[in-house]
């Protein structure tokens, strides 16, 4: 659980913008609270080991979180990104115990050694080769940072050389998430963005929230960069609004990311996505071998014929604020056919089964496969 700085009223600050009007005091005027583990024991009730895990013993301000196996070792690890302070990256020692390696792994800071806001994170693998890449989207003025996996959890910061840089310096990101919107099987990038101070022009002209901002959707090229697609997904993508949570799952099972947004000071939105389900999709969700419930943290890999092998992850986390559809949803595009999918389930266990039937959901429980070594 991530927590952020330890505010209230009584001792309230006051900061103030360039133009003298009074303003949000920044992060850094408040000390940063520690963040929390919470161990399940699987009989319904949890243990608190934060202090244990080593995880409760640095704090830096949260704003999200990203659980991910990033070095390959079949053990979760956990990223941490910090408002204005370095970002963590606790990697699992297997003995219930955490290690922040993040300054070393080159994904606590940009590539100019600043440490940026980081609301907005997700973990995927956007270039196809296997591995857990990082999205975090950052303040108007700063980019999100993309930090490109190398297998064994060392990061570089391809933002620039990505694309993503400077479409995405102009907006303050909170909700991001790395999503096949095309199907087309390589993932993008969403970013629903709201400022947090006020927009100079939006508060001549009267606004009450002079937050507004329009959402960003990065399309992914497969060749390790992205070209800004925003004006071609529809006119809500150009509406002003203070976006902060964003979930993103299949709401109508049509087989493509749809995405609900949650705005500061206005009402929700549901964009229902009328593209993807126009190529063919598999969909599984990842059961218990026991017990009816998402198996958070499989790993899922997608072997065809033609094309690159596609690797999705069960996973609830991610994006800010939000809580996202748990189902592992694959888009195919040019190359439909399936020989086999594989599972890597946290257990340790991994198991394979023949292609299941296209364009639909199945369930694929724990135990129900062939078991393959790892």
């Amino acid at each position: 659980m991530g927590n952020y700085v330890n505010f209230d009223f009584s001792h309230l600050k006051r900061c103030f913008a360039s133009s003298g009007a009074a303003e949000y005091c920044g992060p850094l005027s408040y000390d940063p609270l520690p963040n929390r583990l919470f161990r399940n024991r699987g009989d319904g009730t949890f243990e608190d080991v934060s202090i244990k895990s080593r995880i409760g013993l640095d704090s830096r301000g949260a704003l999200g979180i990203a659980c991910a196996d990033f070095d390959g070792d079949g053990w979760i690890d956990i990223y941490v990104a910090n408002d204005e302070r370095p970002n963590l990256l606790w990697m699992n020692q297997r003995d219930g115990t955490f290690k922040n390696q993040a300054m070393l792994a080159g994904c606590a800071l940009n590539k100019d050694g600043i440490a940026q806001s980081s609301m907005g994170v997700d973990a995927g693998d956007f270039d196809n080769d296997g591995d857990e890449d990082l999205i975090v989207a950052n303040l108007t003025g700063e980019y999100a940072d993309l930090y490109v996996n190398d297998g064994k959890g060392w990061f570089d910061d391809r933002s620039y050389e990505s694309g993503i840089a400077v479409p995405s310096a102009q907006y303050t990101g909170f909700g991001a998430a790395f999503l096949d919107y095309d199907n087309d099987g390589w993932l993008d990038v969403l970013v629903i963005n709201g400022a947090v101070k006020a927009i100079e022009s939006q508060a001549r002209a009267g606004e009450r929230y002079p937050l507004g901002q329009r959402k960003l959707l990065l399309h992914n090229l497969g060749n390790g960069r992205f070209e800004d697609a925003s004006q071609q997904a529809g006119s809500v993508f150009n509406s002003l609004v203070v976006g902060r949570g964003a979930a993103f799952g299949d709401i109508d099972n049509d087989g493509d990311i749809d995405v609900l947004v949650v705005n500061n000071s206005g009402p929700a939105q549901l964009l229902i996505n009328n593209v993807g389900h126009q190529k063919r999709w598999l969909g599984l969700r990842m059961a218990g071998q026991k017990v009816n419930r998402d198996m958070l943290g499989t790993r899922v890999a997608l072997f065809r014929p033609r094309g690159p092998t596609l690797w999705r992850r069960a996973r609830a986390e991610g994006s800010y604020a939000s809580a996202n559809d748990p189902r592992v949803l694959f888009g195919l595009g040019d190359s439909p056919q399936i020989t086999k999918v594989r599972a890597h389930w946290t257990s340790g266990r991994v198991e394979e089964w023949p292609a299941p039937p296209i364009d639909k959901y199945t369930t694929l429980r724990e135990g129900s496969g062939k078991t393959v070594p790892r």
